[in-house]
């Protein structure tokens, strides 16, 4: 076979090729564009969904200023932390007295002391001054750090309770309204503090009675 008729086979050869691989690839092209579309319709169908209509959900509020003044552990807690800055006051009111009393002492007695003893009752007097600073510093975060304690204690404790009553009473979700506070505006006949009072101090007594 001469070269120009290898030439021609070779020319034949690759046209053929070529057709087949367009043939190849026209034919897939119509399935990929209906998954497309296909994908397409799914993730529209997905999105387009209708919202759950509000009205399904019930939905309540509770006043919880009044709630914190009514609610027995709330009081209790309240009384526990008004027995512990009783008490830190009354040792701070003792030392602050013998304070006095010694700065009393020694300025009705300066004139007649000797330099030693006024030297030392200066002293006495000056680190008194210095406890007596000190044990506010301390009680003060002692303090803080109950009153902090008391309340992390108040908001899980509630919020475990308030878990179980607003599940038996069927609720979907109970807001926490307070004047000054996020919500500026609560419906009236939505307002449950005083059942939910109730269902607290129910739990909460008979869980620590």
């Amino acid at each position: 076979m001469n070269n120009k008729s290898i030439i021609i086979t070779n020319a034949i050869m690759g046209i053929a090729i070529a057709i087949l691989f367009i043939l190849h690839f026209s034919n897939e092209s119509p399935k990929s564009s209906a998954n497309v579309e296909q994908n397409t319709n799914s993730v529209l169908s997905v999105d387009e969904k209708e919202p759950e209509n509000i009205n399904d959900f019930k939905i309540a509020f509770v006043n919880s200023d009044t709630l914190a003044k009514y609610y027995d552990f709330s009081k209790k807690l309240k009384a526990d932390l008004l027995k512990k800055q009783s008490k830190a006051e009354s040792q701070i009111k003792k030392k602050y007295a013998n304070y006095q009393k010694l700065v009393s002492e020694y300025q009705q007695a300066a004139e007649i002391m000797g330099q030693n003893e006024a030297a030392q009752k200066v002293q006495t007097i000056n680190m008194l001054e210095q406890e007596i600073m000190q044990l506010e510093q301390t009680l003060s975060q002692n303090y803080a750090s109950q009153e902090l304690e008391a309340s992390n204690k108040y908001v899980n404790e509630t919020a475990d309770y308030l878990q179980i009553i607003g599940a038996n009473l069927g609720y979907d979700y109970i807001l926490s309204y307070r004047v000054g506070g996020p919500m500026l505006f609560a419906n009236p006949s939505l307002d449950i503090t005083q059942d939910i009072i109730g269902y607290l101090n129910e739990e909460y007594n008979k869980n620590n009675d």
